[in-house]
């Protein structure tokens, strides 16, 4: 039986014991797959590799169960491709546990060198000091000293809130299909999550983040330069990460309350946008001018970003139509879409009651085929798709 420490916030005993067993099963599985000289270490991350996950009540038995899926990473210490069916034989393996415990587990596979040779970013400095290694090298996660609050590039924390925030252009989506009962469960979480990204992201440029979630909700409570408003948004958004309760919002207009959250947090991407970029009085009507300029030479060393820009660049379907600043031009589409997220999102004042409009999803489109493919695994549970012939 494994034992670690605890995983959830509340440290319920029942709930902590039921995630003992899933995890342990979910061990048992993975070493089947192994021998001691490939693995290097399994790691769960995410609220529960940090010891916070959020439980939730059965429907049926009223006992706390968890909440979010089990986001674990499987660190080998040789190449993946060695093998090309691991990955999906392990993925397969883990699916019935996942039915049985009713929560997502997803894997995640790198090496040992990929790791030690990975630049600093808001997720592996999250993983190095809240994680929970399940199997193997329990020093390796630790060791991995690169991965330092001051390392992380401020492009990395406004990479975050794009992220968190491509879910309320979901919302939108989902919303379009005039059935909001049967999404109302996925477009509060999806909005909860939005908002402790956003919050996040602030933190960030206040220099104020850490990788605790307590701790975080604890710091934004103490901020006196953050908005009352916003930060009940925030301290009510953590709260339900830890304890969720989805009654509070059986009566809501969601299309309505959508668009109110986006029209909350507008004002707190552009904050964030003026103090990465240096610009005090940065509008969204000269942001892309230059926000195109840092990513352009600011990213990469000028002559490995020219390189890669002139052998590497992708077409996508465009977002910003011309005239566009040239530097946004020889942007890689992956690069392009953080830029134009807020014309996509804010809309400049325009009125988005046509959520289904075809900025929507070929934003959408873009960002599964070029940042997050995990959209089309959602949307396909869901029985959507964005692949419209129209787009």
């Amino acid at each position: 039986m494994l034992t670690i420490k605890h995983v959830t916030l509340l440290q319920d005993p029942q709930a902590e014991a039921f995630c003992q067993d899933v995890l342990t099963q979910v061990c048992d599985t993975v070493s089947r797959y192994l021998d001691k000289n490939q693995l290097c270490a399994l790691v769960l991350l995410g609220g529960y590799g940090r010891g916070e996950g959020g439980l939730i009540s059965h429907p049926v038995s009223g006992q706390l169960y968890p909440h979010n899926n089990f986001d674990l990473l499987l660190i080998l210490n040789q190449q993946i491709n060695a093998d090309p069916q691991l990955k999906k034989s392990i993925n397969q393996a883990l699916q019935p546990i996942s039915q049985q415990a009713g929560l997502g587990i997803d894997v995640s596979f790198t090496t040992r060198a990929k790791m030690r040779s990975a630049a600093c970013r808001v997720i592996w400095y999250d993983m190095r000091h809240g994680h929970r290694t399940l199997l193997g090298d329990e020093d390796f996660v630790p060791s991995l000293t690169q991965h330092t609050l001051q390392n992380i590039p401020a492009w990395d924390a406004r990479n975050l809130l794009i992220n968190r925030g491509s879910l309320l252009l979901i919302n939108r989506f989902l919303l379009a299909q005039n059935e909001p009962e049967r999404y109302r469960s996925t477009i509060i979480k999806h909005t909860m999550k939005a908002i402790i990204g956003y919050g996040d992201a602030l933190l960030f440029s206040l220099g104020k983040y850490h990788w605790s979630y307590a701790e975080k909700q604890l710091r934004m409570a103490n901020e006196t330069s953050v908005e009352p408003e916003l930060k009940q948004l925030y301290l009510q958004a953590m709260s339900f990460r830890f304890s969720p309760s989805y009654t509070r919002f059986q009566n809501i207009d969601l299309t309505a309350w959508n668009e109110s959250i986006i029209t909350a947090l507008q004002p707190v991407h552009l904050r964030c946008e003026r103090q990465r970029l240096n610009k005090p009085n940065l509008t969204w009507a000269s942001y892309l001018k230059y926000a195109a300029r840092d990513a352009f030479w600011n990213n990469d060393s000028q002559v490995k970003s020219l390189m890669k820009r002139t052998l590497g660049m992708t077409a996508g379907l465009s977002i910003i139509q011309e005239p566009s600043p040239w530097t946004y031009l020889a942007l890689t589409q992956a690069e392009k879409l953080p830029l134009c997220f807020p014309y996509v999102l804010y809309r400049q004042g325009k009125p988005a009651e046509n959520s289904a409009d075809t900025l929507t999803r070929r934003y959408l489109k873009n960002w599964q085929d070029f940042v997050d493919a995990n959209i089309s695994n959602l949307l396909d549970g869901l029985g959507l798709s964005l692949e419209e012939a129209n787009l």
